[in-house]
């Protein structure tokens, strides 16, 4: 069954561009992982420094497989996604069904 992991969280002011580029190094980092579906993300339209973050998992062996993979990988090298944070991010894991990717069979 698949996964979708929704991330939403507020970058620090003055730390929006760093924190956009460390997310999209971790989506592109992630879709190259075969356990990995799909990964987006987008800014709020009224708000510069709130972000959701999606990413789409096979199974939830691929979701700790990639996460790993990408944690272990980028987190070293930049100091990790929390550094930029103003504040604790919304996490949510959700099952979905594999109608709900509209992906060809």
């Amino acid at each position: 069954m698949p996964y979708l992991e929704t991330i939403v969280c507020q970058a620090k002011e003055g730390k929006e561009a760093r924190f956009e580029r460390m997310v999209k190094s971790r989506i592109e980092l992630s879709k190259r992982q075969e356990g990995c579906t799909n990964s987006w993300y987008g800014k709020s339209s009224s708000d510069n420094f709130l972000f959701l973050i999606q990413t789409v998992y096979r199974d939830m062996d691929s979701f700790h497989l990639v996460k790993k993979k990408v944690d272990g990988t980028l987190d070293p090298k930049d100091g990790g996604l929390e550094s930029c944070l103003s504040g604790p991010p919304l996490l949510g894991l959700f099952e979905i069904t594999e109608d709900a990717l509209n992906m060809p069979k």
